[in-house]
């Protein structure tokens, strides 16, 4: 997996799709993480962005396709790698308390309308424990 500090290949689709990426978004296209402003990513967002390169396999504008038309299989993917990124803090992080704020961030951020404001902040925080397994 590399990273880039740039914006990815399909950058313009994104933006043209709705989906409104902040300044601090970050991406995953194929192998490549995509860090448009160059921030230093922590271990538990290139977990995240990770499990999105898994996910596209070998057809990353495939899934980029359906991943901005769907919103669906967007939360979906998201919440995969939610789950990944909350389970990889937790396996590091015993203090429940900041354990739940995490989590907490998260769902908001899943919630929000970066991906569509598709489900709430308690819906996407239940979506993101259960499928972390980590209870």
């Amino acid at each position: 997996m590399k990273i880039k500090n740039e914006r990815p290949p399909n950058y313009d689709k994104i933006v043209a799709a709705g989906l409104n990426p902040g300044p601090h978004t970050i991406f995953a296209y194929g192998d490549t993480i995509y860090v448009p402003n160059g921030q230093e990513l922590p271990d538990h967002l290139i977990e995240h962005e990770g499990t999105h390169c898994d996910q596209q396999g070998d057809d990353p504008d495939a899934w980029w396709a359906r991943y901005m038309a769907d919103p669906y299989f967007r939360i979906e993917q998201e919440v995969s790698a939610y789950a990944k990124q909350y389970k990889f803090v937790c396996i590091r992080q015993k203090d429940r308390n900041k354990r739940v704020r995490f989590l907490m961030a998260l769902a908001s951020d899943l919630s929000s309308p970066i991906y569509g404001s598709v489900i709430s902040q308690n819906k996407a925080f239940e979506m993101i424990k259960n499928k972390s397994g980590i209870h």
